[in-house]
């Protein structure tokens, strides 16, 4: 396609105000991650402590998404799609790797394997040929770019969010299965499995948002879209970090 000297100057400064306009991002971002007092924001990268020793049944184990995605919070360093998991069963260890072959998470992975691996549960670091077998998600790979997320919870709502999670392993995975909600003519029932937030598709993040909510009434999304994405987990200020409770950390 050939253009001409008004169409290739027009272009030459289209692109170069976006790049003005993603520089000014960048800067502001950085900034905002020295300064605690805004991480409400979902559009600045919340504050987070450094370095774990210890997950616990309950946790959530976050990586972030790309900022593309229509509905999600913003969020730096993401790639793909993310990854959310939620740890059944914990484990304390000073070796990263040690640590996360050491717990076991339930998750939702979007991968080519028998449904009944695509809601998962499993060590959350097994090195393994075949992907059902496989969880390399928050592998040395990501360090520095992974998330646990901790809610201050009683034990016996941290025993229902797990048992809650551990009734959907078998189910299949899918991008657009959609969040539950109850209405006023519902009630939940005393059988966790048959009830108004049981779903048939799940994908990671959903599995989890869907778990706290059923169980707490905590709405983990703080955009509230459509969607629930890593980026939303990572960026809820249920997370923020308090004198009793260490809500978010990235190792």
């Amino acid at each position: 396609m050939c253009l001409n000297y008004k169409s290739k100057r027009f272009i030459v400064a289209f692109i170069s105000g976006l790049m003005i306009l993603f520089s000014m991002d960048c800067d502001k971002t950085f900034k905002k991650e020295e300064k605690p007092e805004e991480k409400h924001s979902t559009s600045s990268i919340p504050y987070a402590y450094n370095g774990i020793e210890e997950l616990r049944r309950g946790d959530i184990i976050v990586k972030p998404n790309l900022n593309i995605f229509p509905g999600t919070a913003l969020m730096g360093n993401g790639k793909g799609f993310g990854h959310a998991a939620l740890v059944v069963s914990g484990y304390k260890h000073n070796n990263i790797d040690s640590l996360l072959a050491g717990v076991r998470v339930i998750e939702s992975i979007a991968k080519d394997v028998p449904s009944e691996f695509q809601v998962r549960e499993i060590n959350g670091l097994v090195v393994h040929k075949l992907a059902a077998f496989n969880n390399t998600n928050f592998d040395n790979h990501f360090k520095g770019n992974r998330y646990r997320l901790r809610l201050a919870l009683s034990d016996k709502q941290i025993d229902s969010v797990v048992a809650f999670a551990l009734m959907q392993k078998k189910d299949y995975s899918a991008w657009n299965a959609s969040k539950s909600f109850k209405n006023d003519t519902q009630k939940a029932s005393d059988n966790l499995r048959k009830n108004w937030a049981d779903n048939n598709t799940w994908y990671c993040s959903l599995l989890v948002w869907q778990t706290v909510y059923y169980v707490t009434g905590i709405d983990l999304d703080p955009n509230q879209g459509y969607m629930v994405y890593p980026n939303d987990l990572i960026s809820s200020h249920y997370f923020d970090n308090t004198e009793n409770n260490q809500g978010r950390t990235k190792f």
